[in-house]
C-alpha cells in the first residue's frame, strides 16, 4: 500500500505559534504520536477543538492512528447529536466543555504537556479516509464529503504552490478549522508550505488587530468577507499585512481595494468548494477573472462544468455558472438556483447582494428568494440588512440607484445581525427560519 508523508517540512522548521512560543515540526509530531496512542481503538472521532493548534494535533493524531476525523458544520449540540447517531461509538475530541452536549469527550490538550521531538516524519497510507467534511448548508441540506489522505496531501501541495504565503510568514486565521477553507489554509498549509500558523481564532476587529500586532512580519490573514468588512469598517488603525486571503463568499472589488489601501496587503480571493477544495484565485481589488490552478481542468457538459484533477477521487460538478474566456480564465455568472427571472429579466442573487453590500453604512446583508407561500406561489425577493445608521427608506433609495426595479426586495428589513455560521457562511435553513421570524409576521 502506497504511503505519503504527514508533512513536507523539515523537523526543525517552525510550523506554529501558540501562547507566545514557537512549535517545531519535530515537537508537533512527537505530541501527535503520543496522542495517537490513545486513539487506537477509535473508528471515527469528532474534532470540536477551538484552539487551532490543539485541533491540528488532534487531526494529525487521528491520521497516525488510522482513524477518520468527522468535521461537522458547527458545534451545536443538535448537530453533534445527529453525527453521533449516524456514527455510533465515535469519540468526541474537544478542548472546551460544550453546554448541552453530554457525550463522552477527550481533551487533546493533554498532549501539549508532553515534551520531546520526533526523529522522522511519519507516512500514513494514502488511501486512509482521513476526514469526512460536512458542508455548511449554505445552498441546501448539509452533505458529507469524504477526504482520503492522498487528496488532502496533494491538494495541500497544490495550494502551497499556487497561493501559499511568503517564506516564514506568520498566518492568522479567523475561520474555524472544521470548515474546509479553514482546514486547508490554517491546518494543512503549514504542514506543506513555509507558513507558521497562530493558534487563535479571533472574530472581532479589535481582537484581529491585537493578534496581528503580536505576530512578526511577514504576516498573512486568512479570513472571509464578513470578517474583512468588519475589519475595514472598524475605524481602528490596522497594522501592515503582507497578504490577505478570502473565501467562502464573494468579495467585492470595492472592499478588497479598501483593505489593500488600509493594510498595504495584496488581497487574494480563492474560489473552491468542499468537494474539490481550493481550485482558482484572483486579485480581488481588480475584479479580475479567476485563474484556475494548474492541477485542475474544466470539463463542460451542456452548460454545466465539472472539475477534474488527478488527486480527486472523482470529477466534481460545480454549482456555479461559468463564463470561460479564451485564455482559460473564467468569470462566475451566478450559482445554479441563484439566478432569478422576474418580469422577463434575469439577475444573480449574489450580484444583487453585492450591490446591497456596496451601500455605505451597510455592514452585512443578503437578498434572497423566500420559500413559496401557502398557495404554492413564489413571493418577491426579500432582503435582510444590517445597517445601524440607516433607515429602511434610506437603504431602499440607495438600492434603487443600483438595481432594476423588478428586483427591488419586498420586504426589506433591518436586523441586528444575520444568523451566520462561524465560517461566515449563511446556512440556507437558518436564513429561512430567521426570515420567517422577522419578516413573515409583519407582511
Amino acid at each position: 500500500m502506497s504511503k505519503l508523508p504527514l508533512m513536507t517540512r523539515e523537523l526543525d522548521d517552525v510550523i506554529a505559534w501558540r501562547a507566545g512560543r514557537t512549535v517545531t515540526a519535530a515537537e508537533f509530531i512527537f505530541q501527535a504520536r503520543w496522542l495517537a496512542d490513545r486513539l487506537r481503538r477509535e473508528d471515527q472521532v469528532i474534532n470540536l477543538c477551538q484552539d487551532r493548534h490543539t485541533f491540528s494535533l488532534a487531526f494529525a493524531a487521528a491520521i497516525l492512528a488510522q482513524t477518520t476525523t468527522l468535521l461537522p458544520a458547527n458545534r451545536l449540540p443538535d448537530t453533534v447529536d445527529a453525527l453521533v447517531n449516524r456514527y455510533p461509538g465515535c469519540l468526541i475530541l474537544s478542548d472546551q466543555a460544550i453546554d448541552g452536549l453530554h457525550h463522552p469527550m477527550l481533551d487533546p490538550g493533554m498532549a501539549l504537556d508532553q515534551s520531546g521531538r520526533a526523529e522522522q516524519v511519519p507516512e500514513p497510507d494514502e488511501s486512509l479516509l482521513a476526514a469526512v467534511v460536512f458542508t455548511s448548508g449554505s445552498t441546501g441540506p448539509s452533505s458529507a464529503v469524504e477526504k482520503p489522505w492522498r487528496t488532502l496531501h496533494d491538494s495541500s501541495l497544490i495550494n502551497a504552490a499556487e497561493y501559499g504565503p511568503q517564506e516564514r510568514a506568520h498566518v492568522l486565521a479567523t475561520v474555524p478549522p472544521q470548515h474546509m477553507w479553514g482546514l486547508e489554509t490554517s491546518v494543512l498549509l503549514p504542514w506543506f508550505g513555509p507558513a507558521i500558523i497562530a493558534s487563535a481564532q479571533p472574530f472581532f476587529a479589535a481582537d484581529i488587530i491585537a493578534l496581528l500586532d503580536q505576530l512578526p512580519r511577514p504576516r498573512a490573514l486568512v479570513s472571509t468577507p464578513i470578517h474583512l468588512r468588519n475589519l475595514a469598517e472598524s475605524g481602528f488603525d490596522i497594522p501592515t499585512i503582507d497578504r490577505i486571503y478570502s473565501a467562502t463568499a464573494p468579495l467585492g472589488a470595492k472592499l478588497a481595494g479598501e483593505l489593500e489601501r488600509q493594510t498595504s496587503a495584496r488581497v487574494t480571493e480563492v474560489y473552491g468548494c468542499s468537494e474539490a477544495g481550493c481550485l482558482a484565485h484572483r486579485r480581488a481589488a481588480r475584479d479580475e477573472p479567476w485563474q484556475l490552478f494548474k492541477a485542475f481542468s474544466l470539463l463542460e457538459d451542456h452548460g454545466q462544468f465539472r472539475v477534474h484533477a488527478e488527486h480527486l477521487p472523482e470529477d466534481v460538478t460545480l454549482l456555479d455558472h461559468l463564463d470561460v474566456l479564451d485564455d482559460g480564465r473564467f468569470r462566475l455568472a451566478g450559482r445554479h438556483g441563484d439566478l432569478v427571472n422576474i418580469a422577463g429579466k434575469r439577475a444573480s442573487l449574489a450580484e444583487l447582494t453585492q450591490r446591497l453590500l456596496d451601500i455605505s453604512g451597510v455592514t452585512d446583508g443578503v437578498i434572497f428568494q423566500p420559500p413559496e407561500n401557502d398557495e404554492g406561489r413564489v413571493t418577491r425577493l426579500a432582503a435582510l440588512v444590517v445597517a445601524p445608521q440607516l433607515s429602511e427608506r434610506q437603504i431602499r433609495q440607495a438600492l434603487s440607484r443600483r438595481i432594476d426595479p423588478a428586483f427591488m426586495p419586498r420586504p426589506l428589513r433591518r436586523v441586528p445581525a444575520l444568523p451566520r455560521a462561524e465560517s461566515g457562511k449563511l446556512p440556507h435553513q437558518s436564513l429561512v427560519h430567521f426570515y420567517q421570524q422577522v419578516c413573515e409576521p409583519a407582511r
